[in-house]
């Protein structure tokens, strides 16, 4: 879920073949059959001061149990907005805020600067699927498999879902109440 405009989640979505872009908006409709919105949420926003503090902001709804119920935040993932470092402040409040969200028990990703991506639209970039498999041909054109950090980010955030996935599953059958 892309926590303001330009976050970068249509590309992510694009890429990741299981991953689906949220609009910006929390699951509404949570539930575990197909006519219904995933409770796994991972957080996606850009790595300047606009995009930490709208993480940020996202983190403390869901702490404050602002969000819908059901809903569970697998992670936070920033997403370079640039090849350059980050201001100190902005750095800084980076650290605040993935730090909040590993006390709520989520994961933190980051993302470093794609260049390759720039000169793409969202429908020509290659999309990829766990069963996938990666021609040494094909790795250095992103039209043709999504660049390497993209592939090692959606096998842990993948890892991550089908974790929390499972713990969703075993409370739901024994009828425990969700957690933020």
């Amino acid at each position: 879920m892309g926590v303001h405009g330009g976050a970068g989640v249509s590309s992510l979505a694009a890429s990741l073949s299981w991953a689906g872009d949220a609009g910006q908006r929390w699951p509404a409709r949570i539930g575990l059959t197909a006519d219904m919105d995933s409770p796994l949420v991972v957080l996606v926003g850009r790595s300047h001061l606009r995009g930490v503090n709208a993480l940020h902001r996202a983190l403390l709804a869901h702490q404050a149990r602002a969000t819908p119920v059901g809903s569970q935040v697998v992670g936070v993932l920033t997403v370079a907005d640039s090849a350059r470092p980050l201001p100190i402040p902005v750095a800084q409040r980076r650290e605040e805020m993935e730090g909040l969200a590993v006390a709520l028990g989520a994961r933190t990703w980051r993302l470093g600067w794609l260049e390759q991506w720039r000169a793409l639209e969202p429908y020509e970039m290659a999309e990829w699927d766990p069963s996938a498999g990666v021609s040494p041909v094909a790795d250095g054109d992103p039209t043709r498999t999504p660049p390497q950090p993209v592939r090692l980010l959606a096998e842990q955030i993948l890892t991550a879902a089908r974790t929390a996935g499972a713990r969703i599953t075993e409370r739901a059958q024994h009828g425990a109440e969700p957690s933020p």
